[in-house]
C-alpha cells in the first residue's frame, strides 16, 4: 500500500517537499536565533507573549519556540481559556478548539497547545500539498503541478504554512471544498467544508459567492439566464443548492456564538484593537503607497510594505487574468475577486495592507498563473530565486520576532 501511495506523483512530491522544508525551517529556525538571540525577557510591546510561558529551554525552547509568535499566542490563549480576551475574538473558533481537544490529552499546558497547533498544521499542510497537485495537474496539467508546488511552498510568507497559524487548515478547507464543487458537482461536502473553513477563518464565507455561481452553472438552465432546472425542481437537488450557503451559515454561527458570549462587535474590536476599519476598497493601497515614499502615517519605508503594496498589485493582476484563462470555469475567478474585495476592505492609518502577503496564500489562481508562465526558463528562474531569498529573509525576520505579516 505504502509503494502503491509512492508511485503517485502527488503524494511523492508533496512529501519529499515537505519533508526538505520541514527539516530545513527547524534548523533555519536555529541558526537565526544563534545569530540574532532573542531576548529571554518579556516585552509585550516588541515581543508580546501575551502573559504565556515563554519557551526557550530544553525540547521545548528548540522545536516549539522560534513558532511562539504573533497569532500563534493568540490562539493558545483561545486553545487555553476561551475569549476571556475581547482583542482574540476576531479568531473564529474551529483551530483553537482543535489545540484545546487534543493539547487535553497531553496535559493541557501551554508548551501541549503549542504542539498539538503545530501538529495540526503540518498535517493539514501535507494533506494540502497533495490535493494542489492533484487539482493543478487536472486544471493545468501534469507537467506544471510539480512547479505548482514549489512556488505554493516557496512563496516569501509560505513559512507559516508550518507554523501555528489558521494557514494550512484554512486552505486545505478551502481547497477542498472548491474542488468538490468544480470537478465532482459534490455540493453536499463541499458546503460542509466551507462551513468549516468559515469557523477557521472569517474569509470563508466568501466559498458561497463561487459555490452558487457554480451550482447556478451546472443545474439551473446550463448557464443561461434563468433559474429553472432542466429536469425541474425535488428533492436532492434543493439540498445541493441549500448546500452552497453552508460557508456564509458557518459565519453566521460565529457571530451569534460572539453575541451569546456577550462580545463587542467586530468592527468595533478591529478598531480598538486591530486598528483597522471598514472602508473604501483601495484605500490602504493610496495610504501604503504614500508610506513607501514617505509621506503619511506608519509604516514609513519599511520592506514588509513595500512586498504587500507589489503582492496586492499581483493579486489584482492574477485575478483578472483568472477571468480570462477560465472562461468556462468562473468560480475561481470569482473566488479571487470576493477574496480580494473583503481582503480590501478594511483601512488602517497605522497598517495598511495588514498582512497581505500571509493572506495572498489563498489566491490559488495566482498560482496557478505562475506555474503556467513558469514554462519560460527564465521567468521560472526569476520566480523561483527571488522566491526563495524572500522565504529565507522573512522566516529568519520571524524567528527573531520581527514582523513579517
Amino acid at each position: 500500500m505504502l509503494k502503491n501511495l509512492w508511485r503517485q506523483p502527488a503524494v511523492r512530491h508533496a512529501l519529499i517537499l515537505f519533508v526538505v522544508l520541514r527539516l530545513f525551517l527547524s534548523g533555519w529556525a536555529v541558526l537565526t536565533q544563534l545569530v540574532s538571540p532573542v531576548p529571554n525577557t518579556v516585552d509585550e510591546v516588541v515581543r508580546p507573549y501575551l502573559h504565556q510561558p515563554i519557551l526557550n529551554d530544553g525540547v521545548a525552547g528548540l522545536l516549539l519556540g522560534p513558532w511562539q509568535r504573533f497569532d500563534a499566542l493568540h490562539y493558545t490563549r483561545i486553545a487555553a481559556a476561551g475569549y476571556t480576551h475581547p482583542e482574540d475574538s476576531v479568531f473564529p473558533p474551529l483551530y483553537p478548539w482543535l489545540m484545546r481537544a487534543l493539547g487535553g490529552l497531553f496535559g493541557g499546558t501551554h508548551a501541549a497547545h503549542l504542539a498539538v497547533g503545530i501538529l495540526i498544521s503540518n498535517a493539514a499542510l501535507l494533506g494540502l500539498l497533495i490535493l494542489l497537485h492533484n487539482v493543478g495537474s487536472d486544471l493545468l496539467g501534469a507537467e506544471h503541478a510539480a512547479r505548482l508546488l514549489v512556488y505554493f511552498a516557496l512563496f516569501p510568507t509560505a513559512f507559516f504554512l508550518f507554523a501555528p497559524y489558521t494557514e494550512s487548515l484554512f486552505l486545505l478547507l478551502t481547497l477542498g471544498s472548491l474542488w468538490l464543487a468544480f470537478r465532482y458537482d459534490q455540493f453536499e461536502w463541499a458546503g460542509v467544508l466551507g462551513l468549516l473553513a468559515a469557523l477557521t477563518r472569517l474569509t470563508g464565507w466568501v466559498l458561497v459567492v463561487p459555490l452558487a455561481y457554480h451550482f447556478w452553472q451546472r443545474h439551473l438552465g446550463q448557464g443561461k439566464w434563468k433559474i429553472e432546472p432542466v429536469g425541474g425542481w425535488n428533492l436532492r437537488l434543493f439540498g445541493r443548492g441549500t448546500a452552497v450557503l453552508l460557508p456564509g451559515v458557518g459565519l453566521l454561527l460565529f457571530l451569534l456564538y460572539r453575541a451569546w458570549l456577550g462580545l463587542p462587535p467586530l468592527a468595533n474590536v478591529y478598531a480598538e484593537y486591530w486598528f483597522q476599519r471598514t472602508g473604501i476598497p483601495g484605500t490602504d493601497l493610496l495610504r501604503a503607497l504614500a508610506g513607501m515614499v514617505g509621506v503619511g502615517n506608519g509604516r514609513t519605508g519599511e520592506f514588509t510594505l513595500w512586498f504587500d503594496f507589489f503582492t496586492t498589485l499581483l493579486l489584482l493582476a492574477t485575478t483578472i487574468l483568472a477571468f480570462f484563462r477560465w472562461q468556462r470555469q468562473l468560480g475561481w475567478g470569482l473566488y479571487a475577486a470576493m477574496l480580494l474585495l473583503f481582503m480590501l476592505l478594511p483601512t488602517s492609518e497605522f497598517k495598511p495592507l495588514y498582512s497581505f502577503s500571509r493572506y495572498a496564500l489563498a489566491f490559488f489562481p495566482t498560482f496557478f498563473l505562475l506555474a503556467q508562465a513558469g514554462r519560460s526558463p527564465w521567468i521560472h528562474r526569476l520566480i523561483l530565486y527571488a522566491s526563495l531569498l524572500l522565504y529565507l529573509y522573512f522566516s529568519a525576520q520571524f524567528f527573531i520576532w520581527g514582523w513579517v505579516a
